[in-house]
């Protein structure tokens, strides 16, 4: 998933029997750990009590970059150096898989299981696509860069030229005059973002120095002979619809697979969510998903035995928000 700024990625993993339903006891928020080894021990945090949780994990370009920059800088010798980005690949293999979180997390350690039917990836299979040319495109701008000019950037920039942005630094530099400036105009900012991100997890890109600079890994040169297939996740969330960037393009968020009669309950009731998070200092998740208040607005419940039967909504949840949750559905009857 992408939390709704469209910034950081999440993977979610729920721990626990009857997880159809979840009454969430205890939530670990993990940021990206430097290995899977670590990964199983902080979402241990979740569920100790065998009651059904969940284990939020972030992260996003930015924190590929880092961890790959204090591997390079660490004192460690090659052979450490190695085993600490083998770590760190197993881990990003994680966070990008198409298949279930389970089943690779197990794996990972020699065992076998069927899916679990309870992480992200299991109730929402995320959507893949053919990444080979959005791949070659932007190897081909990093390759011309040392190349032609002997010069090297983060992903910023890149994307910048890809896109064709009219930019000081690109007038600067000269890089409109780049054979692939402007290329990548068909992907947006967080398109191309997505696409770095899960390049480097792969291996194809490599990010270098203390700025994060992205050079050419082992693999490039497949993908460039396109002798590599280069398969993708699509982030959803927050992903600008409609054609173009004018005034009609706009972020897609969770009320559009929503009945129109139903959005502006929808919406009322994340209104209301996050007030009652805020209040309580928790994320807005913890109080309801959008699952849960999607669920709400279709079904429209009017007595707290009614609220029982949507999921997400468990006996302590609707103890605690029942009324209130009833209340605003009934201002929006």
């Amino acid at each position: 998933f992408l939390r709704e700024d469209g910034v950081i990625v999440v993977a979610t993993i729920a721990f626990g029997m009857g997880i159809d339903k979840p009454d969430v006891r205890f939530v670990a928020h993990i940021d990206l750990p430097k290995s899977v080894e670590g990964y199983y021990q902080e979402t241990g945090r979740a569920g100790r009590d065998g009651q059904a949780s969940v284990a939020w994990m972030a992260y996003g370009l930015a924190d590929v970059v880092q961890q790959r920059r204090l591997i390079d800088s660490s004192p460690g010798d090659l052979a450490f150096k190695i085993r600490l980005g083998q770590h760190l690949d197993a881990m990003l293999a994680l966070c990008e898989t198409v298949s279930c979180r389970r089943q690779n997390l197990l794996g990972y350690f020699g065992q076998e299981s069927a899916p679990c039917g309870n992480c992200d990836t299991c109730l929402q299979p995320p959507e893949t696509f053919d990444g080979l040319i959005p791949a070659q495109k932007l190897l081909s701008t990093i390759w011309r860069l040392d190349r032609e000019r002997g010069q090297k950037f983060g992903a910023g920039h890149l994307i910048d030229i890809l896109r064709g942005k009219d930019t000081e630094r690109i007038r600067t530099q000269r890089h409109d005059g780049l054979s692939t400036y402007g290329i990548g105009a068909d992907l947006s900012d967080q398109d191309w973002r997505s696409v770095v991100r899960q390049l480097l997890a792969r291996g194809i890109l490599t990010a270098q120095g203390e700025y994060g600079t992205l050079i050419l890994g082992d693999d490039a040169g497949g993908v460039l002979r396109g002798q590599t297939p280069v398969p993708l996740r699509r982030d959803v969330i927050g992903r600008v619809t409609g054609s173009g960037s004018g005034p009609k393009a706009r972020k897609a968020t969770a009320a559009d697979d929503l009945d129109p009669a139903d959005q502006d309950l929808f919406e009322a009731l994340r209104t209301w969510r996050t007030a009652t998070a805020k209040e309580q200092d928790v994320p807005a998740y913890v109080v309801f998903s959008n699952a849960t208040l999607q669920a709400l607005a279709a079904h429209r419940p009017v007595t707290l035995d009614q609220l029982g039967a949507i999921s997400g909504i468990g006996e302590k949840k609707r103890e605690t928000y029942g009324e209130a949750v009833l209340a605003v559905i009934a201002e929006h009857g």
